[in-house]
């Protein structure tokens, strides 16, 4: 309620001022290779200088500027970069998360917020490989941004840190703005799948201040921006485990069947500032900070039927049904609430001694998951049932129904068997220093030589507590019963009985006294520090511009957790800690020759580094004698480096239209995979089975890309607003993977493309956006016939606009038009295992620019 008072107190503050806000043009300026830390001015929120500094970058880079991000109906980063050619998104709950750059998931790939490096806030969260690395770029507002920058072939000058390439947050400014200005948005929607609400402001308040320097402009700026996105979104899912021991029982019999009805309430926020000195052109110091993320509340009631292929036949009366005998079913209950924040606080400066170009900053950046509660409830309902169901008319859809036994809705039949609650706080800090050096050495007119370095001390740690409580009075389900049940659950008819009352079994637990413990076996507390130096040299020869350079990292870090270990032949659980330490060169070469005045052609290459995931390396070892099996991390992993290859053409067409295409390969060594090997173990006889990680070569990421990009201004009449702005990539990857076999790199998606056919002419705005990406491989089972997959995904979202005047817009949004779902399945596409249907969200507001 404080924030949305402070943002309607802004909008009538910023509703009575007479400023405008000026774009300014961008100085003549050569590229600055996606690496922040050149003075520029606001223009380079605006579309056109965006694609200049795309064609001019000596490296491989797509920019979006705010203008463009601004055309699409996103909330996140995560949603505004997979508008990017080369970019896949990875959603949840309907909303984008996680990132893939050319077929490499975001555990893989780098990020950064004004060149300070962002970083994961739960590490147990990640997709594809859970290595706990991954950006949440759901926690950044896109109000906070002034672009994104897509780095796709590294150079000596950045973090090493990205196979698939890196991203820069580039951090909103008022540099170079003459007048104060206000960006005021408000708006509220609807999620259609079952008529919840939701509520959108975002208030941005920049000004110069202080007089005019030598240049005509402020010596001083400040800008500061809030954001505010509230939604109560509600779906519905179906879950399904399979027997997977054909020819025992029946091709696709279930082994269990779960009906979990989910809701969500987020709010999301976003608090940004930055402050800048610039007493000249040559001169800048500022001070930024932005703290983002979100708090949700999560309601998950669910049917579980067990038992569906232990005993089960073909169905007489349906040739695709099945009859299991023996199943049972639960009633159970998710209550949890979390928290998300991403601080990053930043001091730096920018300055020009002669011809001497210094640049510097010193950082600190958190992120921290908060699991406040997580109160999971079971009820024990009917056993000794008989249902008959069928799967395989409709995957989709399956039809079960109770042929003998008691009812499963009935809240009667049902007593508590147990409630637990666990806690979380995963804490991820840094400190980072980063210095650079530049000057011109005289080979060529603009040639520049440049030296730096910088230190990040890293400590990544996760504490996770639990506790079960049983009640020895095992009461019915019917004393916590809310009113209400489900009974159209996935609009298809279902019955999932009761709606199950959180606030009751929250306060039983509590009064059980039952104490939280330390989760060992997720606990770790890491230390990661990187010292890097680098020298690299940029000159034009002619057409050609040359970019050449080599960076180092020293890594050392600290393993802590607490495991087993086999002490005298007894097994002692306590604290274990590994040390370890490499060293690592990165050198490339990047090349761009200016064939014609509109066509570039491009050949580089480059290097990059993914260090093992901190649940690869976790200390937590569980040890079974009587099994002979051992379960644990890998402190002794290396890191995945990568030889990276690209060639490409740019086609640059009349009105800041382009064609450009594209081809790279990544050659992976030391690429980490999930292992169970069998061979000895300290204090074990015999042949151990051990569960762990390991580092496997060969591994490889080849891939094309394409775009397309023109406003038909040549069309006649009001044909002349249409436009497209389409994109394309495919990926093909292979890794060793179970014994020798070769499969697709988890998380790389072979097709992606993205498009808006738009309409631009007078105040009118519409923009029509298809997304498509196709199946890919999430998780590695113990054959090909159970891998799990993610399945192929097709969205479409419309924007619109309409300008009443130079300072007030309306817009309007429409979000999955195509009811896309969230579907995995194992194997292949007609053995579904989850499928969450979210339906449209629609969205209207005013946005006002003083």
């Amino acid at each position: 309620m404080a924030t949305r008072m402070i943002s309607l107190i802004a909008l009538a503050i910023a509703s009575v001022s007479p400023s405008q806000l000026l774009a300014q043009d961008l100085p003549a300026a050569d590229a600055s290779d996606g690496r922040p830390g050149d003075i520029v001015v606001n223009a380079q929120r605006r579309a056109d200088t965006a694609l200049k500094e795309q064609s001019a970058a000596l490296n491989i880079v797509n920019i979006q500027s705010a203008e463009t991000i601004a055309k699409y109906p996103d909330v996140n980063a995560a949603e505004a970069l997979s508008r990017v050619a080369g970019v896949a998104l990875s959603i949840d709950t309907s909303e984008g998360r996680f990132v893939n750059i050319r077929g490499l998931d975001g555990n893989l790939n780098g990020a950064t917020f004004g060149g300070v490096v962002l970083l994961n806030t739960q590490p147990g969260g990640t997709y594809f490989n859970a290595a706990g690395r991954a950006v949440e770029f759901d926690t950044v507002p896109i109000g906070a941004i002034d672009r994104i920058v897509v780095i796709k072939t590294g150079l000596p000058d950045h973090d090493a840190e990205g196979i698939g390439g890196s991203i820069e947050l580039t951090p909103r400014t008022a540099i170079g703005m003459q007048k104060p200005f206000a960006e005021v948005t408000l708006g509220g929607g609807i999620e259609t799948f079952k008529g919840t609400g939701l509520y959108r402001d975002e208030v941005v308040l920049g000004a110069p201040f202080g007089g005019k320097n030598a240049n005509g402009d402020a010596p001083f700026s400040v800008v500061v921006s809030q954001f505010l996105y509230n939604d109560r979104r509600t779906f519905d899912d179906i879950e399904a485990a399979y027997k997977d021991n054909q020819p025992a029982t029946p091709d696709k019999a279930f082994d269990a069947l779960e009906l979990r009805k989910y809701g969500y309430n987020r709010k999301r926020f976003g608090y940004s500032g930055e402050f800048d000195f610039t007493p000249n052109a040559e001169q800048r110091l500022y001070v930024r900070g932005s703290l983002a993320g979100y708090n949700e509340h999560v309601s998950r009631n669910r049917l579980t039927i067990n038992g569906l292929g232990d005993s089960v036949l073909a169905d007489p009366a349906n040739p695709n049904g099945l009859i299991a005998t023996g199943a049972s079913t639960e009633k159970t209950l998710r209550d949890e609430e979390e928290t998300h924040r991403n601080l990053v606080i930043q001091v730096g400066g920018d300055h020009h001694f002669g011809l001497l170009h210094v640049d510097w900053f010193a950082a600190y950046s958190r992120a921290t998951y908060h699991k406040l509660y997580d109160y999971n409830s079971t009820f024990s309902g009917p056993s000794n049932l008989t249902i008959a169901y069928d799967n395989s008319s409709d995957p989709n859809y399956p039809q079960f129904g109770v042929t003998s036994g008691a009812s499963i809705t009935d809240p009667a039949n049902y007593s508590l068997s147990s409630i637990g609650n666990q806690s979380e706080y995963s804490q991820d800090r840094e400190w980072s220093y980063a210095l650079n050096v530049g000057m011109p050495i005289g080979l060529t007119a603009d040639d520049e030589l440049k030296i730096g370095g910088k230190l990040r001390y890293r400590h990544k740690s996760s504490l996770p507590y639990g506790g079960s409580y049983t009640s020895a009075t095992a009461p019915l389900l019917s004393q916590f019963a809310s009113g209400g049940a489900v009974t159209n659950f996935y609009r298809a008819g279902y019955n999932i009985g009761p709606v199950i009352d959180g606030d009751g079994v929250r306060q039983l637990f509590d009064a059980s006294g039952t104490p939280l413990t330390l989760n060992t076996g997720s606990f770790f507390d890491d230390n990661e520090d990187v010292s890097a130096a680098y020298a690299q040299y940029k000159a034009s020869f002619g057409s050609l511009g040359v970019l050449a350079g080599l960076r180092f990292e020293h890594t050392s870090t600290i393993y802590g957790g607490i495991g087993d270990a086999i002490v005298g032949g007894t097994i002692v659980n306590g604290p274990l800690s590994t040390n370890r330490s490499y060293d690592n060169w990165f050198p490339t070469l990047q090349l761009r020759y200016q064939a014609m005045p509109s066509l570039v052609l491009r050949a580089t290459y480059s290097t990059g580094l993914a260090r093992p995931g901190f649940y690869q390396t976790i200390q937590a070892t569980s040890i079974d004698p009587a099994t002979n099996t051992v379960s644990t991390g890998n402190p002794g992993l290396k890191p995945t480096y990568s030889h990276n290859f690209d060639i490409g053409a740019e086609y640059r067409l009349p009105g800041d239209g382009l064609i450009s295409i594209g081809a790279f390969d990544k050659e992976l060594k030391n690429y980490v995979v999930t292992r169970t090997v069998r061979g000895s173990f300290p204090g074990l006889t015999g042949i151990v089975t051990i569960d762990t990680f390991e580092n496997v070569s060969g591994s490889h990421v080849r891939g094309l890309e394409g775009a397309f990009v023109d406003k038909f201004t040549g069309l006649p009449g009001m044909l002349g607003g249409l436009g497209v702005d389409a994109n394309v990539t495919y990926v093909d990857s292979a890794v060793a993977l179970r014994d020798g076999e070769s499969v697709a790199l988890p998380g790389t998606f072979k097709w992606s493309w993205n498009a808006a056919v738009f309409y631009e002419r007078g105040p009118v705005k519409m923009r029509l956006s298809p997304q498509y990406e196709s199946s890919v491989l999430f998780g590695v089972g113990s054959t090909r016939a159970t891998d799990i997959f993610q399945d192929h995904r097709f969205t479409l979202d419309l924007n619109g606009s309409y300008d009443l005047c130079r300072n007030v817009q309306l817009y309007f949004n429409a979000k999955n038009l195509t009811n896309a779902p969230l579907r995995f399945y194992e194997g292949t596409p007609n053995r579904p295992i989850q499928r969450e249907f979210y339906d449209v969200t629609l969205e209207g507001g005013i946005k006002l620019h003083l």
